[in-house]
């Protein structure tokens, strides 16, 4: 694990042609946490977990949490479920098993591909992302219109 990037919503293992299943394994503060077999495996912010996360059945975390999600992408096992875990501790994906096309995307972008054994590193940035707050919009009310919450997702105007 050697690469330094920076990501402010999204780090994930994704599959790629043939799409067979991946074996990631996880390890937090560099204690063994799980195998993961699955199409993928998403490390996502609070500002990223309304995208791919939320997709891919992983929960909403309000944006002031100090938080991340850890979420399968089609897990093999139903029992790998999204979890939420502190966003200060290091978190390391290793491919165990995988194929030619397995990539690192960080925010949408594509960095390359994985081959087995190869890790990717994810740990909080020694600088904090400054969001700007606008008074008169409220989190719920956001969410409400975006996702069509509380409503028929056809009439959102």
């Amino acid at each position: 694990c050697t690469a330094v990037l920076l990501a402010l919503n999204v780090a994930a293992i994704l599959g790629g042609p043939p799409y067979s299943l991946l074996k990631i394994d996880l390890y937090i503060d560099g204690h063994f946490a799980s195998t993961y077999s699955c199409d993928g495996l998403i490390i996502s912010t609070p500002v990223g977990s309304t995208a791919h996360n939320l997709s891919a059945g992983g929960p909403i975390l309000h944006r002031r949490l100090e938080a991340v999600v850890i979420c399968p992408i089609s897990p093999h096992p139903l029992t790998m479920r999204p979890v939420v875990d502190q966003a200060d501790r290091v978190f390391e994906m290793f491919v165990r098993q995988g194929h030619a096309s397995v990539s690192a995307v960080f925010d949408g972008r594509v960095l390359g591909l994985l081959a087995e054994g190869d890790c990717y590193r994810i740990r909080r940035a020694p600088v904090a992302f400054q969001m700007v707050n606008v008074p008169s919009k409220n989190e719920y009310r956001t969410l409400r219109h975006k996702l069509g919450w509380g409503g028929n997702p056809r009439n959102r105007s």
